[in-house]
């Protein structure tokens, strides 16, 4: 008894020698709060990323357009353009946020219970689910389209369906419609390279459904004429649901 009543009084003069003071419930509380948001903040940037992935992904004409596709192949190689067109910019995102969502999830009251690896599928699967959720609402194609017209480093960073159509000297060309001068039969497009392009219409076929009023995004096949003109030959929306081909109106 008198050991322990030492023990104690040792312990209480340490406490006070060192002028301990008791960590507010409060601190531990915003603590866990922290780590909480922290989890929940990285897995929604983590949904972002997937969700932009997606989009880049499935945006290629190999995944969606069945008339292009046979053409597309014979003139690139398919294996090695499928896997360049993988977004591994944004897959690189979805891990980096899921590692940072661990480390917050770790860190709760309760987090340390539950397996390494049940806690990084689970982050990527609600990642998953939310990105899916987003792109109801393009959320993956706003980001994108921004970063690309709008990041010149973005551009270098990954392969998209953007790069694919800025070839004009194969034929193809995308782009933004600045002008559109029916009338006169042409329209002006601003392609992913920030250039300007006067591009003839007059004897083009456009898919039903596309439409080319300012704002609008168009895929255009045909032969360059000049430096920045263009000779249209097919013209489509960018989006994939469109019908079949009929003859442009003025």
């Amino acid at each position: 008894m008198n050991m322990l009543k030492e023990r104690s009084e040792t312990i209480l003069d340490e406490i006070e020698k060192r002028k301990v003071v008791p960590i507010p419930r409060w601190h531990f509380l915003f603590r866990q709060a922290g780590f909480w948001l922290l989890a929940t903040v990285s897995v929604l940037t983590g949904s972002i990323a997937m969700a932009t992935a997606i989009y880049v992904f499935i945006d290629n004409d190999f995944i969606a357009d069945k008339d292009y596709i046979n053409r597309y192949f014979t003139e690139q190689p398919g294996i090695a353009e499928v896997v360049a067109s993988i977004p591994y910019l944004w897959l690189f995102a979805l891990l980096l946020f899921t590692l940072v969502a661990y480390f917050g999830f770790r860190h709760t009251k309760k987090g340390y219970r539950y397996p390494t690896a049940r806690v990084i599928f689970g982050s990527i699967l609600a990642s998953i689910l939310i990105s899916a959720g987003l792109n109801t609402v393009d959320v993956g194609g706003y980001i994108h389209r921004y970063l690309i017209e709008n990041v010149h480093v973005y551009n270098n960073l990954i392969y998209a369906n953007e790069h694919r159509w800025t070839n004009s000297e194969k034929g193809l060309l995308g782009g933004k419609v600045i002008q559109d001068n029916r009338r006169l039969g042409n329209i002006v497009i601003k392609d992913f390279r920030k250039c300007y392009w006067l591009v003839d219409i007059k004897k083009a076929e456009v898919r039903s459904g596309t439409q080319m009023a300012p704002g609008n995004y168009l895929k255009i096949t045909g032969i360059k004429t000049g430096k920045r003109s263009f000779q249209a030959l097919s013209i489509q929306g960018w989006e994939k649901k469109y019908h079949r081909i009929h003859q442009v109106t003025s």
